[in-house]
């Protein structure tokens, strides 16, 4: 799914990979490893403002 090209990505599928980040995050732990990188690339797969997404 992080590989999805920006014109593929719609409101959905971003919702659902922000809920990951935030289910990651939501612990109150600081993220080491594997989770921190998963955080890091949601991140950036939702660094493009929903607005110009396909609903």
């Amino acid at each position: 799914m992080l590989d999805l090209p920006i014109e593929q990505r719609n409101f959905g599928i971003v919702s659902s990979a922000q809920r990951v980040h935030a289910a990651l995050h939501g612990d109150g732990r600081r993220s080491v490893g594997a989770a921190a990188d998963l955080r890091e690339e949601i991140e950036a797969f939702t660094a493009t403002p929903t607005s110009v997404l396909v609903r």
